[in-house]
């Protein structure tokens, strides 16, 4: 179930949020101590899904200022007047009580580390149970993605009704996938800004692009992996092809800061997944076997689990190629290539197969120069561009994307009469793109590199070769 919690600083607000809230949500939470002075008989007189009343205190990073006195008492007036649910950490003085008296309220007993993921969580788990809760809920923070693991862990062995999730950024995963793994609940916000606890996904994407509420037993899981990915929109578009092509599937994006503590932690749980910057190479390491275009590349941009065995793919070389002939001929132009990691790798490996002359320019002049000698092609800094003659040029660096959206990585005085590609598909057109548009360029889009490609990491993932038609983003 979807919980929207409702963080309104007055009770009419709050009533205004629920009935917004009402259209998404299986389940509302009033956080009663985010309003100055609640009018409790109100809110639940208004209530169109059953509620959760919750009046967190300070010292649980709640808001609420007055005494521990006044807030059972507020507890207690929730029970009476008939809240479905009230919320009651661990901590709480008059617990024992408030459950004993609960009558036809459920009473969700918490424990929440905003600092941490701790070792310990079946010991926490067993006290509060012990405690005669209703429902067990526990709200960790994710320091490493691998603490995901520890909570969905939790929830899988449960039983109990439980409520687990990991919070913060790092934390996204658990919040889609808790409830898929037996969560009572997974909380939402209402929208972006609205969030009750960091790394809330608004209620919205849940449903609607998540489709949480349809994904069955025996699902499987796709991702991103990458650092950022925050900006990514894969997972929109994968998920709405899961949906047109009726898949029990779910596509997640995953913050990977640590790409080892991932390899050890999820790839068995995966069916497939996708890698962008700066893994495409390392992820090489943790593989069982490497196709053999992606060896000769020497990245990966797609990974398919089959049986356990990992195998790693490229399908970067031939989404960019066959947008760029959308476009214009290769053979015998003057190509040059800013950047020099594992998509630069992908394309220079394409440009080169198909007889382009090529010219590799980074910021490192080290990377440009090894990549260059596999490829027994011209290399230098990006300081060389106005020098040289080029026909098509190809932006793989991180320049143009967020945060750096309003930069563009050469300057585009000299970026005249050509096809300049933009592998950067968010913004869909970049500075770069913006500027070369004015100065009588073709302009290729990062978006229809994307598609290209993940229209083959559908086919290896599903065995579906999709129609680009139903593609949307």
């Amino acid at each position: 179930m979807i919980c929207i919690p409702i963080v309104s600083e007055t009770t009419d607000k709050a009533i205004e949020d629920m009935n917004k809230a009402s259209k998404l949500a299986d389940l509302i939470e009033v956080r009663a101590d985010y309003i100055k002075s609640p009018d409790l008989k109100k809110i639940l007189s208004a209530r169109e899904k059953p509620l959760i009343i919750t009046i967190m205190p300070e010292q649980e990073n709640g808001k609420f200022k007055g005494t521990e006195q006044e807030r059972i008492a507020l507890l207690k007036q929730a029970m009476e007047l008939g809240a479905d649910y009230i919320d009651v950490n661990l901590g709480c003085t008059e617990l024992n009580n408030l459950i004993k008296n609960r009558e036809a309220t459920k009473v969700i007993v918490s424990y929440h580390n905003f600092e941490e993921t701790p070792s310990d969580l079946d010991e926490i788990y067993n006290k509060i149970k012990s405690t005669g809760a209703d429902i067990v809920k526990m709200a960790t923070f994710a320091n490493k993605l691998s603490d995901n693991l520890k909570v969905l862990n939790l929830v899988k062995k449960s039983d109990k009704k439980i409520i687990a999730i990991c919070m913060g950024q790092l934390g996204e995963i658990s919040r889609i996938l808790a409830p898929l793994y037996g969560s009572y609940l997974t909380f939402a916000s209402l929208e972006t800004g609205k969030e009750s606890a960091p790394g809330q996904i608004p209620a919205e994407t849940l449903k609607n692009i998540y489709r949480i509420h349809g994904i069955k037993p025996g699902f499987n899981i796709y991702g991103l992996i990458g650092n950022p990915v925050s900006k990514s929109k894969g997972y929109v578009l994968f998920n709405s092809l899961f949906r047109q092509y009726e898949l029990n599937s779910i596509y997640i994006n995953f913050q990977v800061v640590d790409l080892e503590d991932f390899a050890k932690s999820f790839p068995e749980m995966l069916s497939g997944f996708s890698i962008t910057m700066p893994h495409k190479q390392e992820i090489m390491n943790c593989l069982d076997e490497i196709d053999p275009n992606a060896k000769k590349i020497g990245a990966v941009n797609t990974v398919v689990n089959k049986g356990g065995k990992l195998t790693g793919y490229n399908t970067d070389m031939t989404g960019a190629i066959k947008t760029i002939q959308g476009k214009t001929e290769i053979h015998n132009k003057h190509v040059t290539i800013l950047g020099a990691g594992g998509t630069a790798r992908a394309i220079a490996f394409g440009i080169i197969e198909k007889g382009g002359r090529l010219t590799i320019l980074n910021r490192t002049v080290a990377k440009a120069e090894k990549l260059a000698g596999e490829l027994r092609c011209s290399f230098g800094p990006l300081s060389d561009f106005e020098k040289l003659r080029t026909d098509i040029l190809i932006n793989t660096t991180s320049v143009g994307m967020h945060p750096h959206t309003g930069e563009a990585p050469v300057s585009t005085d000299n970026v005249r009469n050509m096809v300049v590609f933009d592998t950067i598909y968010n913004p869909e057109k970049t500075v770069l793109l913006k500027e070369a548009e004015k100065n009588n360029c073709v302009i290729i889009s990062g978006i229809e590199m994307f598609i290209n490609q993940a229209a083959e990491q559908f086919r290896l993932f599903t065995g579906i070769q999709p129609d680009t038609r139903l593609f949307s983003l």
